[in-house]
């Protein structure tokens, strides 16, 4: 093993740290519509695939672990590790055309690959979100209380955080010069925490707490886990009189799989709670997970992929109630779809003594996504975004920075409901040495 390589990776992927002090910590700073189900539905492949629309089904590619289909992992040649870290700014807009803004930022994924036999055999690992649950919203209003013959002001603030995890495991298999397959397990588990918290206060004195009156804070934390597998095939059809060019197909399955989850109801005044009741347990049925993609390379310097990812939530099942499914009544679930394309150009192709801007990647893709969740009976939820990102080489060989950005809008303002205009931006950088080195003496 490379020492040297191993100590400049932990020092590269430290620095991701001190720059992202609120990694992993989720501040009510996200969408109000992961209020819904499961919470927000994310996407992550790798660094490269994330400024290009978020596909990659189709894509083989040495310098990163593409997670849309383990069976790419199969071509592999050097150990790699990365980590990636995302700031989120958002603006809301209500149908009366008042907005807020909101600001948050988290640990995205960490990946760690390497080959059992290059370019034949190779393991793949990483952690990386699969929803997560972030928004705040607030109402005030004034409520006369009969009994008391008296009036307060109410502020309720309606909360949420956490989300699903998903670690991944898994080899892709080289069979033939054309075919590559690949198998992951996937561990899928997560604590996601809604809150109501209810204060009053005396509507002719702003911030005073009236005499008789108690703030309460209600909660429900349910947590999850599961397993599910993934299978993956890769298709390379070469092209053209390069022996780089070709056409990838890749196609991806991943099963329905059952969450066990628990969930335990709290009720307190302030930050100190108690137990009510018993804890519930139950069944949580995600269902199948569907990605057809293809990808075009040309010389090592052009890159494109289109992508197609479909989801059957329309048939999720549970024994606990989410906000927008009710396992005795209503299910406003639908089936997700996800249509992306992406392209990425390389001036220096392989030709690492060409100049330094040349051997810089220029990324730019589209996605269009129909959520899972509808925040009313028959509408819908779409994001609409544009992706671009930079790949700067470094001073090491092998090892890339990367920045991302993702610019988009989710939701619209009719029926009552919130517009999302957001950007985010993306900061990675991928380590790639060759380890496991058996030296040779003469």
């Amino acid at each position: 093993m490379n020492m040297p390589a191993f100590h400049r990776l932990i020092g590269l992927l430290l620095v991701l740290g001190v720059a992202m002090p609120v990694a992993a910590q989720h501040t009510g700073e996200g969408s109000v519509y992961s209020r819904f189900g499961l919470g927000s539905r994310l996407d992550y492949a790798s660094s490269q695939l994330q400024a290009m629309g978020g596909g990659g089904a189709g894509l083989f590619n040495l310098n990163y672990l593409n997670l849309s289909n383990p069976a790419a992992w199969s071509d592999q040649v050097l150990t790699r590790a990365s980590g990636t870290v995302v700031f989120q700014r958002l603006r809301a807009t209500d149908a009366s055309g008042n907005t807020a803004s909101l600001g948050s930022g988290a640990l995205h994924a960490v990946q760690f690959s390497f080959p059992l036999r290059a370019r034949r055999i190779g393991v793949g690992l990483a952690f990386r979100p699969y929803t997560r649950a972030n928004y705040l919203v607030r109402t005030d209003a004034r409520q006369i209380i009969p009994e008391l013959s008296d009036t307060v002001q109410t502020r309720i603030d309606y909360a949420g955080e956490g989300g699903l995890q998903q670690l991944n495991a898994g080899l892709g298999l080289y069979l033939h010069p054309r075919l590559s397959v690949g198998v992951s397990a996937d561990l899928i588990f997560g604590i996601i925490e809604h809150t109501q918290r209810t204060r009053f206060f005396d509507p002719e004195l702003p911030g005073v707490i009236p005499s008789g009156y108690m703030s309460t804070l209600f909660a429900t934390s349910t947590r999850m886990t599961g397993v599910r597998a993934t299978v993956g095939l890769l298709l390379r059809l070469p092209t053209g009189t390069q022996g780089s060019d070709g056409v990838a197909v890749g196609l991806t399955v991943s099963t329905p799989t059952v969450l066990r989850a628990t969930r335990v109801y709290t009720l307190g005044e302030s930050l100190d709670r108690d137990t009510l009741g018993t804890t519930r347990r139950g069944d949580v049925h995600l269902p199948l997970s569907v990605a057809l993609g293809v990808s075009y390379q040309q010389d090592n310097r052009w890159t494109l992929v289109v992508d197609g990812h479909y989801e059957p939530w329309s048939r999720f099942r549970s024994d606990l109630d989410f906000a927008g499914y009710d396992p005795n009544g209503e299910n406003l679930f639908k089936d997700r779809l996800r249509l992306s394309a992406g392209l990425e150009y390389l001036p220096a192709g392989t030709d690492y003594s060409a100049p330094y801007f040349h051997q810089v990647a220029y990324r730019l893709g589209v996605f269009w996504e129909q959520a899972y969740v509808a925040p009313r009976p028959g509408v819908s939820l779409r994001t609409l975004a544009l992706t671009g990102g930079l790949s700067f080489p470094t001073l090491f060989p092998g090892t890339r920075l990367d920045i991302n950005l993702e610019v988009g809008t989710r939701g619209t303002t009719a029926h009552n409901l919130v517009r999302d205009t957001y950007y985010r931006i993306g900061l990675s950088v991928n380590v790639g040495e060759r380890w496991f080195l058996q030296r040779r003496f003469n």
